[in-house]
């Protein structure tokens, strides 16, 4: 069994509406911030992952622009044997 969260600080109105939320869906209000906490860290860790491969996809574009600049367009460069 998991440990109840400790809140302090968070204001009357969260602590109200938190409460609100547990009455409505019968969870615990630890429960229910634990799962936004994981659902917020998951998200952020995502876009932490998205911007990592647009940044390594901006990279390839910049290889393949010198690429193309130095020696033009050839599909040969790309042909298996």
């Amino acid at each position: 069994m998991p440990a109840p969260l400790n809140i302090r600080d968070i204001g009357r109105e969260r602590k109200a509406a938190l409460e609100a939320e547990a009455e409505a869906t019968g969870a615990t209000i630890s429960d229910i911030v634990r799962d936004w906490i994981d659902a917020g860290i998951s998200r952020t860790r995502a876009e932490r992952e998205r911007a990592a491969w647009i940044a390594a996809a901006r990279e390839g574009i910049a290889d393949e622009a010198r690429h193309l600049e130095r020696n033009g367009p050839s599909l040969a460069r790309f042909r298996r044997i």
